[in-house]
């Protein structure tokens, strides 16, 4: 029997449950349904216990209605956008404001059949900028997932990609924060998330440069007993860029560890991971060892909250060469209430740089909600803050990049098929006064605001 959780006899959620035949483990699939696509967002009785170990590569999620039915929706997307920049340095009265037209295309497939469950999504597009800096850019963003479900084995493969002329983190050439809002309330509402650790990272905000990101994860579990199992998890990852003066680099990651379950909500966990990065063109390297301890704890439908802390061991060659201890934590809460989630993720460790560094130590900080106001209206926020510092020998100073977003979103639904959504960010980073690479960009103020119409031939509602 695999390890999952049941609701059975939970007075906090008020449900009662019984636990399926040994041969009929439900298929997870994902942190929960959007209220655009979910007709019945709290009839919790028909939403499949995500089932999801603290030692694999996705994090938990709170369940999905989608693997009981197929799903088949794309969808075409219209936008006009504002966008301005801070000053040109040495032009400190003028602001840069620019128009921009975004034209776009997404995909949400669904299928489960038999022991298998195939998960795509997809957001791409081009955006026409207007103005002083005219340019055309593209950007593209697919997730594919395939589930295999045996008596006490499971197997996870799932390739992330993405491509853009800005960093993914603050969504900078993808539309802005406000327009990711948007999307990742809607087509990205089917997926879990990946531990940071497992993905290449691009938190830091360069110079429009495009950039190719790339992460290839297999998972395999084994359960010893419906309370127990044991999960191995790999990844390669790769983040490219296409312009001169960025660090590219390649990285591989391996995680195993034992899951337990203390009761149908709460389990622990102990893991080990072992990461390596490589930077192209150079010996530069980066290698990481983690041990950890882990809680999780999951209520179908309501909650999904885990935590991983543990010491890790950074070892760096960058022009010099060292070691360092480093406190490392992974953090993801998501809670769904009625018509309003919620969602919070947090990682302390190292990362590959994101083309600025050869090595970083990373916090970075996510959040994001959504609420469905009426039947017709429904609004989305996401933000977050990353700190990046270099790694440096004993007796170096290092450097520092720090940066935020914030976007906002709300739309209302037209007739069956279509919506109409205004969308608002902001983000601001602060550089050091010596770039460690050919373009990190103006500090300062970068807003984006317009107006989106999106067609889905799946019905709303």
């Amino acid at each position: 029997m695999k390890l999952r959780q049941t609701l059975c006899g939970l007075a906090l959620a008020g449900l009662t449950c019984s636990v399926a035949a040994h041969a009929q483990r439900p298929v997870p699939a994902g942190r929960g349904v959007s209220p655009i696509v979910d007709p019945l967002p709290n009839d919790l009785s028909q939403v499949s216990p995500d089932t999801n170990t603290l030692a694999g590569a996705q994090l938990f999620g709170v369940g999905s209605l989608n693997h009981a039915r197929n799903i088949f929706d794309p969808s075409i997307s219209f936008s006009e956008l504002g966008q301005t920049f801070p000053p040109v340095p040495g032009q400190p009265n003028q602001t840069d404001l620019f128009s921009a037209t975004l034209i776009g295309g997404g995909l949400n497939f669904d299928r489960t059949w038999s022991r298998y469950h195939l998960t795509t999504i997809y957001n791409g597009g081009e955006t026409f900028t207007r103005g002083s800096q005219q340019s055309n850019d593209q950007f593209h963003d697919l997730n594919v997932l395939q589930e295999i479900d045996w008596a006490r084995w499971r197997l996870l493969l799932r390739d992330d990609f993405v491509a853009s002329p800005g960093a993914a983190f603050t969504g900078t050439g993808m539309g802005g924060p406000g327009l990711t809002a948007q999307i990742s309330s809607t087509l990205q509402a089917s997926l879990n998330g990946i531990g940071q650790g497992f993905v290449p990272s691009e938190s830091i905000q360069t110079g429009n440069a495009m950039r190719y990101r790339n992460a290839a994860v297999g998972q395999l579990e084994y359960s010893f007993s419906r309370r127990s199992a044991f999960t191995f998890a790999g990844s390669y990852g790769l983040l490219k860029f296409t312009d001169a003066g960025f660090f590219s680099s390649h990285m591989i990651n391996a995680q195993a560890g034992y899951d337990y379950m203390l009761d149908p909500a709460n389990s622990i966990a102990l893991l080990a991971s072992y990461g390596k990065i490589d930077y192209t063109g150079s010996a530069n390297t980066t290698t990481n060892y983690l041990a950890a301890l882990a809680y999780g704890r999951r209520i179908t439908g309501r909650v999904a909250f885990q935590v991983a802390a543990g010491p890790e061991r950074i070892q760096f060659v960058n022009g010099t060469s060292g070691q360092l201890w480093y406190a490392s934590v992974t953090s993801a809460l998501t809670y769904d209430w009625r018509r309003t989630g919620y969602s919070l993720a947090f990682m302390r460790g190292l990362s590959s740089g994101s083309g600025v560094f050869l090595g970083a130590k990373t916090n970075t900080l996510t959040l994001a909600a959504h609420h469905q106001f009426t039947r017709s209206w429904t609004g989305s926020v996401n933000s977050g803050y990353a700190i990046n510092n270099s790694l440096a020998g004993a007796g170096t100073p290092t450097v520092k990049f720090d940066n935020w977003f914030v976007g906002a979103n709300i739309g209302r639904q037209l007739w069956s098929h279509f919506q109409l959504n205004f969308n608002y960010g902001v983000q601001r980073q602060n550089s050091p006064a010596v770039c460690p690479v050919a373009n990190c960009g103006i500090d300062g103020y970068q807003q984006t605001f317009g107006m989106t119409i999106n067609w889905h031939l799946r019905p709303n509602g």
